[in-house]
């Protein structure tokens, strides 16, 4: 336990998991209980879970990255509204704005898109404004931008392959990266990290839409654009949201390329979840889905820049 919170900030932080439960109680949701630990973790190459073994070195299983796989097996199950409050575990976190074990809310619905999902999420930020103290919230202030409009305005050039290498080349002349060798999602944060994300807007939510199709992950893709959003607050990444990918074919074959990914990243390529596909092939709805950070969220109601005082996992050992 962080030996640096104070009672005051266990007792707004336990008012804040109660205002958010009763948010979605209120209109709708059921709250699901998943399991923390699974036989196959998630599939994302930059991703790295944590391996469970027992006294005797066999191995269990993994603390789960993220409820994701196992939400979609109950919207499979015919269940429309859904979200879970779920302890994650990442692998390799550091800094003031990371912690190894975390507080991640996850939501889906069934019959919205990724523009839809924007505006639920909109509303659980205006309610907890109401329920808990004043943090600035406006729901008029949220800034609703398309990716490729913000490379524009920060760069001159969009996110085709060809633009980013040129962009690389402007800024980071003198840099020993071969940039066209490279992976197009490393490309695409080089840029997006150095001349993009740390520019945003503040003081109000900013959720960014319309991704490259390579950056696709879970999301579907229409006229060329993955329909998926980030929401930045204060320069902070608060939530990954997907408008789901529902095809079983095509999640193989996107998990097929991520494991190839990650054997060129010298990492374990883990197994296909056999769950996760058959959800997918038994009929998962149209539906759009959210993972949002709570901790970081906590944070941003309190007003603070990093979370040594705001979250419970923090370790002043790992700074």
């Amino acid at each position: 336990m962080n030996q640096h919170l104070s009672p005051q900030l266990l007792k707004y932080r336990a008012r804040y998991l109660f205002a958010i439960r009763s948010f979605f109680q209120e209109n709708g949701f059921l709250e699901i209980d998943t399991p923390c630990l699974k036989p196959v973790p998630g599939m994302e190459p930059y991703l790295d879970p944590m391996l469970v073994s027992s006294p005797h070195e066999k191995r269990e299983g993994y603390l789960i990255t993220s409820p994701e796989y196992s939400l979609k097996q109950a919207l499979s199950l015919g269940i429309e509204k859904i979200y879970e409050i779920a302890h994650c575990f990442r692998s390799g976190e550091k800094g003031v704005l990371h912690t190894k074990e975390f507080l991640m809310l996850e939501f889906y619905q069934v019959g919205i898109n990724e523009l839809e999902l924007m505006d639920v999420c909109i509303e659980l930020f205006h309610y907890l404004q109401i329920h808990l103290e004043d943090f600035g919230f406006k729901r008029e202030n949220c800034l609703k931008v398309k990716m490729e409009d913000l490379f524009y305005e920060k760069t001159g050039r969009s996110f085709s392959t060809e633009d980013l290498i040129s962009t690389l080349k402007e800024k980071f002349p003198e840099s020993k990266y071969e940039y066209d060798s490279m992976y197009y999602d490393d490309l695409f944060f080089l840029v997006f990290l150095n001349f993009i994300e740390n520019d945003l807007p503040r003081g109000k939510p900013v959720f960014v839409y319309d991704y490259p199709e390579e950056l696709a992950a879970l999301a579907k893709v229409e006229n060329g654009r993955a329909k998926r959003f980030e929401i930045y607050w204060n320069g902070v990444e608060l939530g990954n949201a997907f408008f789901e990918l529902t095809s079983p074919d095509l999640q193989m074959k996107r998990f097929k390329e991520e494991q190839e990914k990650r054997i060129a990243l010298g990492k374990e390529a883990f197994e296909i979840d056999p769950n996760f596909i058959r959800s997918l092939e038994s009929g998962l709805p149209s539906c759009s889905g959210i993972a949002m950070g709570l901790d970081r969220l906590l944070m941003i109601t309190l007003k603070q820049e990093n979370l040594k005082t705001i979250s419970p996992y923090y370790r002043m050992d790992l700074d």
